[in-house]
């Protein structure tokens, strides 16, 4: 189990994690007092080459519950599932991890698929489904990352996205640990 905390305590994350070399299984559950204030939840497949395969999202805010599932079979689109319908999501052809905002945990999933976490200098840029919360909408975001350095602490990643450019430290599984000003783990 492992839990982060905003240095605030705005918005905590608790997730169980269980690995199995790449393959993972993971289900977790946010909450946030920002503005706009929501819960969500959410479980995530991964497959033994460190793909994402399926992720199930729920949120819930002062505007009603919604749910949104994707999944992608090997080679195949990824097919969002809501209470609308299902529909096959042509703008993610190129992502193969998923981004849950808010989730410290999901900026785990394109690190461990790509071995970040073992060697410096390594780097790698991603294109991730990432979810918004609480509204729960997908759109295909860059990412790049690069492996700066290995402590006693954990591996320190420097990585670059929409929001700017940050560091996050992973451990030895290449699990988040945290991110400057951002968020912590705390168990």
């Amino acid at each position: 189990m492992l839990s982060y905390s905003s240095p605030d305590g705005s918005t905590v994350e608790s997730v169980r994690v269980a690995l199995n070399e790449l393959a993972m299984r993971a289900t977790g559950y946010i909450v946030s007092t920002r503005e706009p204030a929501f819960g969500a939840s959410y479980s995530v497949v991964v497959d033994n080459e460190g793909r994402t395969r399926r992720i199930t999202v729920r949120s819930d805010d002062l505007h009603g519950e919604r749910s949104l599932t994707l999944t992608r079979s090997p080679g195949g689109p990824w097919i969002a599932e809501s209470v609308a319908g299902s529909t096959t999501q042509p703008a993610l052809r190129d992502a193969v991890d998923v981004y849950v905002a808010a989730s410290a945990f999901s900026a785990s999933l394109p690190v461990r698929r790509l071995g970040l976490q073992r060697t410096i200098g390594a780097e790698a840029e991603v294109t991730v489904a990432s979810i918004s919360l609480p509204d729960l909408t997908v759109t295909p975001v860059v990412r790049h990352g690069r492996t700066e350095a290995i402590t006693d602490d954990g591996v320190l990643i420097a990585y670059a996205g929409p929001h700017g450019e940050r560091h996050m430290l992973v451990d030895g599984d290449g699990l988040f640990v945290r991110s400057e000003g951002l968020t912590e783990r705390i168990s």
